[in-house]
């Protein structure tokens, strides 16, 4: 896939190992409720910039025995990152593009995250157009499948992603903007 995904974004970090763009498959139980050793689904992520894989625009997937969830953008903002999209955001155009990108993923079938927060930040009113986006802590857009929709041979496997991470570019190239003002 990183291979594909080459064609989208050229200088997308694909790295072949676990801790790389693999996702290990042990969990580590000392902090978690759930004390079984291995996690239920693998993952992988293909992220572009310099910042952290998790803190990066990056392509993500992963899929268990029941689903197949592919999405693009960051899962959840560190707190210098929410303060960056916060003031990126309060750009017209920045705010009016990432908008209509995510207007476009919703009409196509995609999902984004709810809202996190309840009460606008410093800075944002609610009678402001795009002020709404203030209210996020993450920024994505993901679309699950039915495991027997995907086939899983290499090539439909692939195919399928890059025709999801294509559809999902502006978003990609949107977040990989606002990191660059980290």
């Amino acid at each position: 896939m990183g291979e594909h995904l080459i064609a989208l974004v050229p200088n997308i970090k694909a790295i072949p190992k676990v801790g790389g763009s693999l996702f290990k498959i042990y969990r580590d139980t000392r902090f978690s409720k759930n004390k079984l050793p291995m996690k239920s689904k693998i993952g992988y992520i293909f992220w572009q910039g310099t910042l952290h894989r998790m803190q990066s625009a990056s392509f993500y997937m992963h899929y268990d025995s029941y689903e197949v969830f592919y999405a693009t953008g960051i899962r959840s903002f560190k707190p210098p990152l929410l303060k960056a999209y916060r003031q990126y955001i309060k750009n017209q155009n920045n705010a009016k593009s990432l908008d209509t990108i995510l207007k476009e993923l919703i009409k196509k079938g995609y999902k984004i995250p709810d809202q996190h927060f309840k009460r606008y930040p410093t800075g944002f009113k609610k009678e402001d157009q795009y002020s709404y986006l203030s209210l996020y802590n993450a920024m994505y857009a993901y679309k699950i499948f039915p495991i027997d929709e995907i086939f899983f041979t290499n090539e439909a496997f692939i195919d399928r992603g890059y025709e999801i991470y294509e559809d999902m570019l502006d978003l990609h190239t949107w977040v990989y903007e606002l990191t660059l003002s980290v």
